[in-house]
Protein backbone atom coordinates (compact mmCIF):
# COMPACT_ATOMS: atom_id res chain seq x y z
CA UNK A 1 0.00 0.00 0.00
CA UNK A 2 1.28 3.48 -0.90
CA UNK A 3 1.12 6.30 0.94
CA UNK A 4 1.61 9.77 0.01
CA UNK A 5 3.32 11.04 3.13
CA UNK A 6 5.15 9.95 6.53
CA UNK A 7 2.36 11.16 8.71
CA UNK A 8 -0.65 9.26 6.13
CA UNK A 9 1.79 6.26 6.47
CA UNK A 10 1.23 7.13 10.73
CA UNK A 11 -2.01 7.69 10.35
CA UNK A 12 -2.69 4.22 8.71
CA UNK A 13 -0.67 2.59 11.56
CA UNK A 14 -3.21 4.49 14.17
CA UNK A 15 -6.07 2.18 12.85
CA UNK A 16 -4.22 -1.14 12.60
CA UNK A 17 -3.04 -0.24 16.19
CA UNK A 18 -6.91 0.47 17.22
CA UNK A 19 -7.86 -2.78 15.29
CA UNK A 20 -5.45 -5.12 16.66
CA UNK A 21 -5.47 -4.01 20.32
CA UNK A 22 -2.91 -1.52 20.85
CA UNK A 23 -4.72 1.80 22.42
CA UNK A 24 -0.82 2.80 23.51
CA UNK A 25 0.65 2.11 19.79
CA UNK A 26 -2.31 4.03 18.42
CA UNK A 27 -1.74 6.90 20.25
CA UNK A 28 2.02 7.34 19.76
CA UNK A 29 1.21 6.68 15.56
CA UNK A 30 -1.08 9.56 15.64
CA UNK A 31 1.54 11.41 17.95
CA UNK A 32 4.56 10.18 15.39
CA UNK A 33 1.94 11.37 12.13
CA UNK A 34 2.69 15.19 13.61
CA UNK A 35 6.22 14.79 14.71
CA UNK A 36 9.13 14.57 11.70
CA UNK A 37 11.60 14.34 14.36
CA UNK A 38 10.49 10.91 15.48
CA UNK A 39 9.57 10.09 11.85
CA UNK A 40 13.06 10.67 10.98
CA UNK A 41 14.39 8.33 13.65
CA UNK A 42 11.99 5.78 11.72
CA UNK A 43 13.09 6.30 8.46
CA UNK A 44 16.39 4.76 9.32
CA UNK A 45 15.32 1.74 8.77
CA UNK A 46 16.22 -0.68 6.14
CA UNK A 47 14.73 -0.75 2.92
CA UNK A 48 11.62 -2.15 2.77
CA UNK A 49 10.91 -2.59 6.42
CA UNK A 50 7.88 -1.29 8.41
CA UNK A 51 8.85 1.85 10.05
CA UNK A 52 6.28 1.89 12.86
CA UNK A 53 7.39 -1.55 13.70
CA UNK A 54 10.18 -0.89 14.02
CA UNK A 55 10.60 2.57 16.47
CA UNK A 56 8.04 0.45 18.67
CA UNK A 57 9.97 -2.45 18.39
CA UNK A 58 13.20 -0.69 19.02
CA UNK A 59 11.47 1.29 22.64
CA UNK A 60 10.02 -1.65 23.65
CA UNK A 61 13.09 -3.49 23.59
CA UNK A 62 14.98 -1.35 25.71
CA UNK A 63 12.12 -1.29 28.13
CA UNK A 64 12.41 -4.70 28.23
CA UNK A 65 15.79 -5.00 28.68
CA UNK A 66 15.95 -3.26 31.82
CA UNK A 67 16.25 0.69 30.73
CA UNK A 68 14.32 2.79 33.69
CA UNK A 69 11.57 4.69 32.58
CA UNK A 70 8.47 6.63 32.95
CA UNK A 71 6.74 5.47 29.63
CA UNK A 72 7.27 2.12 31.21
CA UNK A 73 3.88 2.96 32.88
CA UNK A 74 2.34 2.73 29.73
CA UNK A 75 3.32 -0.69 28.60
CA UNK A 76 1.49 -3.93 30.40
CA UNK A 77 4.22 -6.30 28.99
CA UNK A 78 6.10 -4.57 31.63
CA UNK A 79 3.63 -4.17 34.42
CA UNK A 80 2.61 -1.26 33.44
CA UNK A 81 -1.30 0.30 34.21
CA UNK A 82 -1.63 3.32 32.98
CA UNK A 83 -4.35 4.09 30.49
CA UNK A 84 -2.87 5.75 26.85
CA UNK A 85 -3.03 9.65 27.03
CA UNK A 86 -1.97 12.57 25.81
CA UNK A 87 0.81 12.82 28.19
CA UNK A 88 2.17 9.08 26.63
CA UNK A 89 3.51 10.40 23.40
CA UNK A 90 5.55 13.48 25.20
CA UNK A 91 7.11 10.19 27.27
CA UNK A 92 7.36 8.59 24.26
CA UNK A 93 9.29 11.07 22.35
CA UNK A 94 11.58 12.26 25.46
CA UNK A 95 12.88 8.69 25.71
CA UNK A 96 13.27 8.44 21.93
CA UNK A 97 15.69 11.79 22.28
CA UNK A 98 17.85 10.31 25.56
CA UNK A 99 17.94 6.85 23.94
CA UNK A 100 17.99 8.41 19.99
CA UNK A 101 21.83 6.42 19.56
CA UNK A 102 20.62 3.05 20.58
CA UNK A 103 17.17 3.36 19.07
CA UNK A 104 18.55 4.26 15.70
CA UNK A 105 21.03 1.05 15.68
CA UNK A 106 18.34 -1.11 16.04
CA UNK A 107 16.48 0.32 13.80
CA UNK A 108 18.98 0.34 10.65
CA UNK A 109 19.85 -3.06 11.72
CA UNK A 110 16.86 -5.32 12.73
CA UNK A 111 14.15 -6.45 10.59
CA UNK A 112 10.62 -7.31 11.68
CA UNK A 113 11.02 -10.89 12.87
CA UNK A 114 7.45 -10.90 14.29
CA UNK A 115 6.32 -14.75 14.98
CA UNK A 116 3.51 -14.93 15.36
CA UNK A 117 2.81 -18.45 16.65
CA UNK A 118 -1.50 -18.00 16.36
CA UNK A 119 -1.00 -18.17 13.14
CA UNK A 120 -0.81 -21.70 13.19
CA UNK A 121 -4.02 -22.11 13.85
CA UNK A 122 -5.05 -20.79 10.76
CA UNK A 123 -1.99 -22.45 8.98
CA UNK A 124 -3.02 -26.14 10.24
CA UNK A 125 -6.37 -26.53 8.29
CA UNK A 126 -4.68 -25.59 4.75
CA UNK A 127 -1.93 -27.65 5.57
CA UNK A 128 -4.93 -30.31 6.60
CA UNK A 129 -6.15 -29.45 2.99
CA UNK A 130 -3.11 -30.09 0.89
CA UNK A 131 -2.53 -33.02 2.20
CA UNK A 132 -5.80 -34.32 1.74
CA UNK A 133 -5.55 -33.37 -1.90
CA UNK A 134 -1.91 -34.87 -2.29
CA UNK A 135 -1.68 -38.01 0.25
CA UNK A 136 1.79 -37.52 0.73
CA UNK A 137 3.90 -36.09 3.65
CA UNK A 138 4.42 -32.51 3.59
CA UNK A 139 7.70 -31.02 2.09
CA UNK A 140 7.35 -27.54 3.94
CA UNK A 141 9.21 -24.38 3.16
CA UNK A 142 7.79 -21.18 4.84
CA UNK A 143 9.11 -17.86 3.49
CA UNK A 144 9.84 -15.23 5.98
CA UNK A 145 10.14 -17.48 9.07
CA UNK A 146 11.44 -15.52 11.20
CA UNK A 147 12.80 -17.71 14.16
CA UNK A 148 10.35 -20.75 12.61
CA UNK A 149 8.19 -20.81 15.39
CA UNK A 150 5.23 -21.99 12.84
CA UNK A 151 7.07 -24.75 11.02
CA UNK A 152 6.50 -26.80 14.51
CA UNK A 153 2.52 -26.34 13.94
CA UNK A 154 2.08 -30.05 14.21
CA UNK A 155 3.76 -29.79 17.60
CA UNK A 156 0.84 -27.93 18.37
CA UNK A 157 -2.75 -28.34 20.02
CA UNK A 158 -5.79 -26.53 18.94
CA UNK A 159 -8.98 -25.40 20.44
CA UNK A 160 -11.35 -23.82 17.97
CA UNK A 161 -13.92 -21.73 20.24
CA UNK A 162 -17.73 -20.28 19.15
CA UNK A 163 -18.09 -16.83 19.90
CA UNK A 164 -19.21 -17.65 23.60
CA UNK A 165 -16.14 -19.23 24.31
CA UNK A 166 -17.43 -23.02 23.51
CA UNK A 167 -15.40 -25.70 21.83
CA UNK A 168 -16.49 -26.01 18.14
CA UNK A 169 -13.24 -28.48 17.54
CA UNK A 170 -10.63 -29.71 19.41
CA UNK A 171 -7.64 -31.25 17.92
CA UNK A 172 -4.50 -32.65 19.24
CA UNK A 173 -4.67 -32.16 22.91
CA UNK A 174 -2.10 -33.97 24.08
CA UNK A 175 0.35 -31.32 23.00
CA UNK A 176 2.49 -29.68 25.64
CA UNK A 177 0.84 -26.28 23.73
CA UNK A 178 -2.44 -25.89 22.99
CA UNK A 179 -3.72 -22.36 20.85
CA UNK A 180 -7.42 -21.63 20.77
CA UNK A 181 -8.72 -19.45 17.87
CA UNK A 182 -12.16 -18.08 17.72
CA UNK A 183 -14.41 -18.94 15.09
CA UNK A 184 -16.91 -16.92 13.58
CA UNK A 185 -19.99 -17.37 11.83
CA UNK A 186 -21.31 -21.51 11.15
CA UNK A 187 -18.01 -22.25 9.19
CA UNK A 188 -15.68 -25.38 11.01
CA UNK A 189 -12.37 -26.12 9.52
CA UNK A 190 -11.44 -29.69 8.29
CA UNK A 191 -9.04 -31.18 10.82
CA UNK A 192 -8.52 -34.68 11.32
CA UNK A 193 -7.43 -36.22 14.08
CA UNK A 194 -4.23 -36.98 13.60
CA UNK A 195 -2.14 -34.00 11.90
CA UNK A 196 -0.94 -34.07 8.33
CA UNK A 197 2.37 -35.78 7.97
CA UNK A 198 5.37 -33.66 7.82
CA UNK A 199 8.51 -35.19 6.11
CA UNK A 200 10.41 -32.27 6.18
CA UNK A 201 10.77 -28.50 7.10
CA UNK A 202 12.75 -25.81 5.93
CA UNK A 203 12.43 -21.46 7.01
CA UNK A 204 14.20 -19.17 4.50
CA UNK A 205 14.70 -16.10 6.50
CA UNK A 206 16.80 -12.67 5.30
CA UNK A 207 18.21 -12.38 9.00
CA UNK A 208 17.21 -15.59 11.16
CA UNK A 209 16.34 -15.13 14.96
CA UNK A 210 18.62 -17.82 16.65
CA UNK A 211 16.64 -18.81 19.69
CA UNK A 212 19.00 -19.58 21.74
CA UNK A 213 20.38 -16.40 22.19
CA UNK A 214 18.55 -14.03 24.94
CA UNK A 215 18.74 -10.94 23.00
CA UNK A 216 17.33 -12.34 19.85
CA UNK A 217 14.16 -13.60 22.01
CA UNK A 218 14.04 -10.17 23.84
CA UNK A 219 13.57 -9.17 20.01
CA UNK A 220 10.89 -11.22 19.40
CA UNK A 221 8.81 -9.76 22.23
CA UNK A 222 9.82 -6.67 21.90
CA UNK A 223 7.82 -6.80 18.69
CA UNK A 224 4.56 -8.17 20.14
CA UNK A 225 2.34 -5.41 21.21
CA UNK A 226 2.66 -4.49 24.94
CA UNK A 227 -1.15 -5.26 25.34
CA UNK A 228 -1.26 -8.18 24.15
CA UNK A 229 -0.18 -10.51 26.86
CA UNK A 230 -2.05 -13.49 25.23
CA UNK A 231 0.52 -12.79 22.56
CA UNK A 232 3.88 -13.10 25.04
CA UNK A 233 2.41 -16.23 26.03
CA UNK A 234 1.83 -17.93 22.86
CA UNK A 235 5.24 -16.93 22.09
CA UNK A 236 6.50 -18.23 25.35
CA UNK A 237 4.76 -21.52 24.82
CA UNK A 238 6.23 -21.95 21.32
CA UNK A 239 9.88 -21.12 22.57
CA UNK A 240 9.67 -24.18 24.80
CA UNK A 241 8.81 -26.46 22.14
CA UNK A 242 11.32 -24.88 19.87
CA UNK A 243 14.00 -25.70 22.88
CA UNK A 244 12.96 -29.55 22.10
CA UNK A 245 12.69 -29.25 18.23
CA UNK A 246 14.81 -26.24 16.94
CA UNK A 247 13.43 -25.55 13.37
CA UNK A 248 15.90 -25.13 10.39
CA UNK A 249 16.10 -21.31 9.04
CA UNK A 250 18.25 -20.90 6.22
CA UNK A 251 19.43 -17.08 6.51
CA UNK A 252 19.79 -14.91 3.11
CA UNK A 253 17.81 -13.63 0.21
CA UNK A 254 14.60 -16.06 0.53
CA UNK A 255 13.81 -15.40 -3.19
CA UNK A 256 17.36 -16.70 -4.16
CA UNK A 257 17.04 -19.64 -2.03
CA UNK A 258 13.43 -20.54 -2.80
CA UNK A 259 14.35 -22.43 -6.20
CA UNK A 260 17.08 -25.09 -4.07
CA UNK A 261 14.29 -25.30 -1.58
CA UNK A 262 12.07 -26.53 -4.19
CA UNK A 263 14.39 -28.89 -6.06
CA UNK A 264 15.49 -30.30 -1.80
CA UNK A 265 12.01 -31.70 -1.75
CA UNK A 266 12.30 -35.47 -1.49
CA UNK A 267 9.83 -36.69 -4.43
CA UNK A 268 7.46 -38.69 -2.12
CA UNK A 269 6.58 -35.68 -0.19
CA UNK A 270 4.56 -32.67 -1.38
CA UNK A 271 5.95 -29.44 -1.92
CA UNK A 272 3.88 -26.83 0.51
CA UNK A 273 5.28 -22.75 0.14
CA UNK A 274 4.17 -20.87 2.66
CA UNK A 275 4.27 -17.62 4.48
CA UNK A 276 2.08 -15.18 6.90
CA UNK A 277 1.80 -11.46 7.16
CA UNK A 278 4.91 -10.60 4.98
CA UNK A 279 4.38 -10.05 1.05
CA UNK A 280 4.04 -6.34 2.24
CA UNK A 281 7.63 -6.66 2.37
CA UNK A 282 8.56 -7.54 -0.90
CA UNK A 283 9.38 -5.75 -4.53
CA UNK A 284 7.11 -6.12 -7.45
CA UNK A 285 10.14 -7.82 -8.81
CA UNK A 286 10.45 -10.39 -5.45
CA UNK A 287 6.68 -11.07 -5.68
CA UNK A 288 7.14 -11.84 -9.61
CA UNK A 289 10.17 -13.44 -8.79
CA UNK A 290 8.87 -15.95 -6.44
CA UNK A 291 5.73 -16.73 -8.89
CA UNK A 292 7.79 -17.56 -11.39
CA UNK A 293 9.95 -19.87 -9.59
CA UNK A 294 6.89 -22.04 -8.47
CA UNK A 295 5.82 -22.21 -11.86
CA UNK A 296 9.09 -23.52 -13.22
CA UNK A 297 8.64 -25.83 -10.29
CA UNK A 298 5.42 -27.21 -11.00
CA UNK A 299 6.44 -28.67 -14.55
CA UNK A 300 7.70 -31.43 -12.75
CA UNK A 301 5.57 -31.97 -9.84
CA UNK A 302 2.78 -30.13 -8.05
CA UNK A 303 3.24 -27.12 -6.31
CA UNK A 304 1.16 -25.73 -3.38
CA UNK A 305 0.92 -22.24 -1.93
CA UNK A 306 -0.62 -21.29 1.41
CA UNK A 307 -1.08 -17.88 2.51
CA UNK A 308 -2.08 -15.17 5.11
CA UNK A 309 -2.21 -11.93 3.61
CA UNK A 310 -3.28 -8.42 3.52
CA UNK A 311 -5.40 -7.63 0.78
CA UNK A 312 -7.43 -4.73 0.19
CA UNK A 313 -11.23 -4.87 0.10
CA UNK A 314 -12.50 -2.67 -3.42
CA UNK A 315 -14.07 -0.75 -3.85
CA UNK A 316 -12.45 1.09 -0.52
CA UNK A 317 -8.35 1.62 -1.00
CA UNK A 318 -7.92 1.59 2.83
CA UNK A 319 -10.11 -1.12 4.04
CA UNK A 320 -7.67 -4.85 4.28
CA UNK A 321 -8.92 -8.41 5.01
CA UNK A 322 -6.92 -11.38 5.91
CA UNK A 323 -7.73 -14.37 3.64
CA UNK A 324 -6.45 -17.96 4.41
CA UNK A 325 -5.70 -19.25 0.52
CA UNK A 326 -4.05 -22.57 -1.01
CA UNK A 327 -3.15 -21.82 -4.67
CA UNK A 328 -1.76 -25.34 -6.58
CA UNK A 329 1.12 -24.87 -8.94
CA UNK A 330 0.36 -27.71 -11.68
CA UNK A 331 2.49 -27.46 -15.23
CA UNK A 332 2.45 -24.10 -15.01
CA UNK A 333 -0.97 -23.41 -14.34
CA UNK A 334 -2.83 -22.14 -11.21
CA UNK A 335 -5.92 -23.44 -9.41
CA UNK A 336 -7.09 -21.24 -6.52
CA UNK A 337 -8.91 -22.18 -3.28
CA UNK A 338 -10.07 -19.30 -0.63
CA UNK A 339 -10.65 -21.51 2.64
CA UNK A 340 -11.61 -18.53 4.82
CA UNK A 341 -10.73 -14.82 5.89
CA UNK A 342 -8.77 -14.38 9.77
CA UNK A 343 -6.97 -12.55 11.83
CA UNK A 344 -3.56 -11.89 10.99
CA UNK A 345 -2.58 -12.97 14.59
CA UNK A 346 -3.78 -16.06 14.59
CA UNK A 347 -7.28 -15.19 17.25
CA UNK A 348 -10.11 -15.48 14.86
CA UNK A 349 -10.91 -17.52 11.69
CA UNK A 350 -14.20 -17.27 9.58
CA UNK A 351 -14.23 -20.75 7.68
CA UNK A 352 -15.61 -20.36 4.37
CA UNK A 353 -14.58 -23.57 2.89
CA UNK A 354 -17.72 -26.42 1.92
CA UNK A 355 -16.13 -29.72 0.04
Amino acid sequence: MAFQSNADYFKFFANESRRGGSPLYERLSHGIANDVEVQNLAAKRKNGQPPANLIFGAVHYLLLDGVEDPIAAYYPSLGGTRAADDEAYELFRAFCRQHEAEIVEIVASRVTNTNEVGRSALLAPGFDFVSRLESKPLGLIEIGSSAGLNLNFDRYGYRYLDESGQPKLERWLDADFVLACTLRGQGVPQLRETPPAVGSRIGLELQPIDITQENERLWLKALVWPERMDRFARLDGALKVAATHPPTVKGGDAVLNLSEALAAVPADQVSCVYHTVMAYQLSREQATRIHDIMLAASQARPVYRVTVEGEVVPPNPVATHNPLKVVRYLNGKLALRSLGVCDPHGTWMEWQFTS
